[in-house]
């Protein structure tokens, strides 16, 4: 994309000692075309068409028609075109390098290009009126120019911004791309992205919990016939060898796994205590449910230090109350 400025319309000026003889002439418009500045010719800002690359390798394919296996294995035989909507089907499949360093890079550049042009010769002549006025019209279309620079440089950052916040990929993930491209029909060298393993990020703005990872990583979960996500033939791409589980049923089961762990944790403490007389016994008891709490919270949920700090204090507080029951 190429950021351009607005041409502006000015009318040459008439003396005053020939208006008399030019007012029924019309005003003469002049264009201000801007200059280009080195600034800007230093940006890829404008994208070029580059020529299609040229195969001479390649050999036409035949037209022989697929046989059962072929048709019911057609991720394996038919390359990128089953690729591209067996990456789409699912989040867990869809993911794509950050180029972080390469963006880091591009600031860099940035910044020597600003260097060289606050220690060029034209801007240390800054002490004359004349140089001023001789440069202003120069001055006038580098501002403008300049100004569709920054917008499209503030746009990058915001773009680029997002693209730092998403989750990073999982093993799992990264795992999947790698069975496929072990028994897909893709060329090797387009699929090397994947070994840049800590630079690829998923396609899911958010991460899960730890709980909702460990429960949508266990394929006997995923293979669960109320996990299962009902195969459609437009979206998904349909094999033995791919499992889609519904997104919507794994939040609720860990959902539903939460509030079970819950229940535990509140009704296993109070049933023990009812049984113990000794105070010693049972402070022990509590304070192994409360380090078990305390490490639940921590590692099975994506809450922050100082909440799972306020969670423990709150469950030691109940489970006090409960240590003040009596045994007859």
């Amino acid at each position: 994309m190429h950021v351009g400025v607005p041409t502006r319309l000015w009318t040459t000026p008439i003396a005053r000692s020939d208006r008399r003889k030019t007012s029924r002439l019309p005003l003469l418009p002049f264009v201000f075309q801007p200059q280009a500045s080195p600034f800007a010719e230093a940006l890829p800002i404008e994208l070029r068409k580059s020529p299609p690359r040229a195969y001479p390798n390649l050999q036409p394919t035949t037209n022989n028609e697929p046989n059962e296996k072929e048709k019911k294995e057609a991720w394996r035989y038919e390359g990128y075109q089953e690729y591209w909507k067996w990456m789409a089907s699912d989040d867990d499949f869809f993911i794509f390098r950050r180029f972080q360093n390469l963006n880091a890079g591009i600031e860099a550049r940035l910044e020597q290009i600003h260097k060289d042009n606050a220690n060029a010769p034209e801007t240390r002549r800054n002490d004359s009126f004349r140089w001023d006025s001789k440069k202003e019209e120069e001055r006038h279309s580098l501002m403008c120019e300049l100004t569709g620079l920054l917008h499209h440089y503030n746009k990058y950052i915001e773009s680029f911004s997002k693209v730092r916040e998403r989750p990073r990929a999982e093993e799992r993930q990264i795992q999947n791309v790698e069975e496929y491209r072990k028994e897909g029909r893709v060329i090797d060298k387009e699929m090397n992205f994947i070994e840049q393993k800590g630079d690829l990020i998923s396609i899911k703005s958010s991460a899960p919990s730890p709980i909702g990872r460990f429960l949508a990583g266990t394929r006997l979960i995923r293979s669960l016939p109320f996990i299962r996500a009902k195969e459609d033939p437009e979206v998904h791409a349909v094999s033995p060898y791919n499992h889609y589980a519904s997104e919507e049923r794994l939040a609720n089961l860990t959902t539903g796994s939460v509030i079970v762990l819950g229940c535990m944790m509140l009704l296993g403490p109070m049933w023990w205590l009812n049984f113990i007389s000794d105070n010693t016994k049972r402070l022990a008891v509590i304070t192994g449910f409360l380090v078990i709490f305390m490490g639940s919270m921590a590692t099975a949920t994506a809450n922050k230090p100082f909440e799972v700090v306020a969670s423990g204090a709150a469950y030691a507080a109940v489970l006090m109350i409960f240590m003040q029951i009596k045994v007859d």
